[in-house]
């Protein structure tokens, strides 16, 4: 084995540790995820749960793409959850920061998936193949 080979079999394990440990810092989840909405509904409207979770207490708050103020922040607090009721047309974020103008240090995207019924096979009249007219 050559020693270069050697020296990066060796460094692997090291940088997957840190960055996992980078990313278990701040956990966010969002629960759903995704909302299916079909020409019957032009919005999706759900309730959202927002789940944190932090390593360290600290100042934190989360917001969305939607509003421009923070919908919670925590103080001293290394974890938290709110229950978030949106009407949305489109896809959008969650997000956690330290407040402000803070860098984001966790986002989910909550998708919008539109069922049309534009499709010409749903619409099209199924024939056996006797019928004559």
């Amino acid at each position: 084995m050559r020693p270069v080979t050697a020296i990066l079999l060796l460094m692997l394990p090291a940088l997957s540790c840190s960055e996992d440990s980078i990313g278990q810092a701040m956990r966010l989840t969002v629960r759903p995820v995704l909302c299916i909405v079909d020409e019957r509904s032009r919005a999706c409207d759900m309730s959202f749960l927002v789940v944190w979770q932090s390593e360290e207490s600290g100042y934190y708050c989360v917001g969305n793409d939607l509003e421009s103020e923070p919908l919670r922040c925590w103080t001293e607090q290394h974890s938290g959850e709110l229950t978030d009721r949106r009407n949305v047309l489109a896809d959008f974020e969650y997000w956690i920061n330290r407040g402000g103008d803070a860098p984001k240090l966790a986002v989910v995207t909550v998708e919008v998936l539109r069922m049309d019924s534009d499709d010409r096979r749903r619409r099209r009249r199924t024939r056996h193949v006797w019928d004559i007219l």
